[in-house]
């Protein structure tokens, strides 16, 4: 009876291990069957990188369904929809003009000229004959620390102004080119531009005060008051930059024009810096030169570390509220018709230079 019963045991674990057998065969059978048309269609290496596996690059063109060198294509998504990790990003589809709306060109260019000092040039239609070389070697009246207190500050008087959303060669003849969304503004220019000086280790105060809406007229009045505060309220700060985007108009056909400067290889919205003087008798601005120091500094910075992006320093008989400090200067990035990205990224430019010169200054 033992014996029987030992035997009935056997048997009984043969067949269990039989069918699990049979399971295990029958799931690699349809694992097969299912994923052997994907192997050929689009070969071993696929397979592995599904697999988790890594592929050797030397290894991988054996891999190839044709063998060949190349990498074979995979299927942008599967069966359900689900994004492959392999997947291309759809390209970005420009947008095509309403036909109710009339559209005009936009064409690219590159602004020059004026006279060389030092390497870089100046537009100086001041009148003041002053010695740009000269002036040039004198130290900015700027004494900062890396301690995070606020030294810079930005601000847009006409922060309202906007860009081309998308990288087209037209605009709508009636846009206004104005918004009060700070993500599609001039405010997120000089955004862009206070985080590199941040991260640089110095303040900075971003004011996004909205000075031109919803009226325009009395803006620099405005930004003033909005200068005052902040120097109340932060009197570490020693610098302000009120960034602007410039507008050229346009040819009789309606063309306008967009500044642009390649650097690293992208396309970015070329800059101008101004600075002014007062020469009456009675002057608001009495300590320009003061802030001309800055500004040819900030210029010579500029074209140095990136060569073409900035256009002519502009000197001239203005203020623009550049009476408010010994470092305060107005910068136009782009036009109307560069696009929101090229002027971002010039803004991210426009902060590593005032960090550089801070770097310089830093005490």
């Amino acid at each position: 009876m033992r014996r029987i019963a030992v035997k009935a045991m056997w048997i009984r674990k043969t067949a269990w291990t039989a069918c699990a057998a049979a399971a295990v065969a029958l799931c690699a059978w349809c694992m097969v069957d299912n994923l052997l048309p994907a192997v050929r269609e689009n070969g071993g290496a696929w397979a592995l990188r599904a697999a988790g596996l890594t592929v050797a690059p030397e290894a991988e063109a054996s891999l190839q369904p044709d063998g060949g060198g190349a990498l074979a294509e995979t299927p942008e998504t599967e069966a359900d929809g689900i994004l492959s990790p392999w997947a291309e990003p759809e390209p970005e589809v420009a947008p095509t003009p309403d036909p109710e709306r009339e559209t005009a060109p936009v064409a690219s260019t590159w602004m020059g000229g004026g006279e060389t000092v030092d390497g870089f040039s100046v537009k100086d239609t001041s009148e003041s004959g002053v010695d740009l070389y000269e002036e040039l070697q004198i130290d900015p009246d700027v004494h900062v620390k890396r301690d995070g207190s606020p030294v810079v500050l930005l601000y847009s008087t006409h922060a309202s102004e906007s860009f081309l959303l998308s990288d087209i060669d037209w605009y709508y003849t009636d846009d206004d080119f104005r918004s009060t969304e700070p993500d599609e503004s001039i405010l997120s220019v000089a955004a862009e531009a206070a985080a590199v000086i941040e991260a640089g280790g110095f303040g900075v105060i971003h004011d996004t005060t909205l000075h031109d809406y919803p009226a325009y007229s009395g803006s620099y009045d405005r930004s003033m008051e909005t200068i005052r505060k902040n120097l109340e309220a932060y009197p570490t700060i020693q610098i302000t930059v009120d960034v602007h985007r410039d507008a050229f108009g346009e040819d009789e056909d309606g063309t306008r024009y967009k500044p642009v400067a390649e650097v690293n290889g992208k396309d970015a919205a070329q800059i101008m810096i101004l600075t002014g003087c007062d020469l009456s008798e009675d002057p608001l601005f009495p300590d320009w030169r003061e802030n001309l120091h800055f500004a040819l500094r900030l210029q010579q910075k500029g074209e140095a570390l990136f060569p073409g992006l900035y256009r002519p320093l502009f000197f001239s008989q203005r203020n623009y509220n550049m009476h408010a400090t010994h470092a305060s200067v107005l910068v136009e990035v782009g036009t109307e018709v560069n696009t929101l990205s090229e002027a971002q990224y010039s803004g991210r430019l426009l902060g590593e230079t005032i960090l550089a010169v801070l770097n310089d200054l830093a005490e």
